[in-house]
């Protein structure tokens, strides 16, 4: 999996050159067919100088490459942020490219490629943090007009485990508050549970759908796809259980190609990828928004990139 600024593998997948083609396109403006064609045996050249790729794998990798960019485009909506020509054959920079879901879209994308271990910190912002708030606003707009989020991982600034786990009970108004407080171990920081969304009733009473979410940026998640497990985070940390068991959730800053996604949404739960997470972002707050679209900018500049 290459990070940004470098190159993929000449072996690399379609989802990955995918990536590589909308970054090439947002630093130069436009690329095509032609060029991932150039840049692959470039790459060939370098690593396999005694036998490269046949003709016709690497004409077929790239209309791979290109036929992925068109999925994406469909599934974001109105929130890709790159423009391909009729014919299929070249991207460009969309004329709305500044638009508030186009700004996720590259938020997304360098939260996928850039090393989000050492780099993911801009403008004061964390980036890795900062998707976690994110993917709260698309769950809830996933679920509707009236359902509300809670964000439960680090990105709630706090390390009080037990103090999290009391106001995720008093939001939802099931749970009864924290069990066992001076049981809990002293590393425990969130319990794989980074965002939680529900649809509550008028009557208020216990029974209601309730989402538990795991997030993970960067291309490194495919070991953590099974971690949460809801069921078992009531029982040990509840004092009363839920009455219905929270659906699972995975959201991944990656756009996941077709050949990737039954297996993972089979370990993962009800799996929110980029594209999923673009298409319901037509309404977040501000804040999150304003959030993200400096650390895109901050992210861009240095990397490079025209923001």
């Amino acid at each position: 999996m290459f990070k940004w600024p470098g190159t993929p593998s000449p072996k690399a997948s379609a989802h990955e050159l995918a990536d590589y083609t909308e970054l090439v396109c947002w630093k130069q403006g436009n690329t095509s067919t032609t060029n991932l064609s150039a840049d692959l045996g470039r790459l060939e050249e370098n690593h396999y100088p005694d036998g490269v790729l046949e003709e016709d794998e690497s004409s077929g990798i790239v209309e791979e490459t290109y036929q992925e960019i068109e999925q994406r485009r469909k599934a974001c909506r109105d929130g890709y942020p790159f423009a391909l020509d009729e014919q299929g054959y070249s991207l460009s920079t969309n004329r709305d490219s500044g638009s508030d879901k186009h700004i996720i879209y590259k938020y997304l994308l360098l939260a996928t490629r850039l090393n989000m271990k050492d780099n993911r910190v801009h403008a004061d912002i964390d980036g890795a943090l900062l998707f976690e708030k994110l993917a709260a606003e698309a769950a809830r707009n996933y679920l509707g007009a009236r359902a509300e989020s809670f964000v439960f991982g680090t990105a709630a600034g706090t390390v009080d485990f037990p103090g999290k786990v009391d106001a995720l009970c008093g939001k939802i108004r099931e749970g009864k508050g924290f069990e066992n407080s001076g049981n809990a171990p002293k590393n425990q920081k969130d319990g794989k549970l980074d965002v939680v969304v529900w649809i509550d009733f008028a009557d208020g009473r216990p029974g209601k759908l309730i989402a538990f979410g795991q997030c993970k940026t960067g291309t490194y998640y495919q070991d953590t796809l099974t971690q949460l497990h809801p069921d078992a985070f009531c029982k040990k940390w509840l004092k009363s259980p839920l009455i219905l068991t929270p659906v699972r959730v995975f959201f991944v800053a990656e756009a996941l190609s077709p050949s990737l996604w039954h297996n993972a949404s089979c370990d993962a739960g009800l799996l929110f990828d980029r594209c999923r997470i673009v298409d319901f972002c037509d309404d977040i707050s501000s804040e999150v928004l304003e959030e993200v679209t400096t650390w895109t900018r901050a992210a861009a500049r240095a990397e490079g990139l025209p923001c």
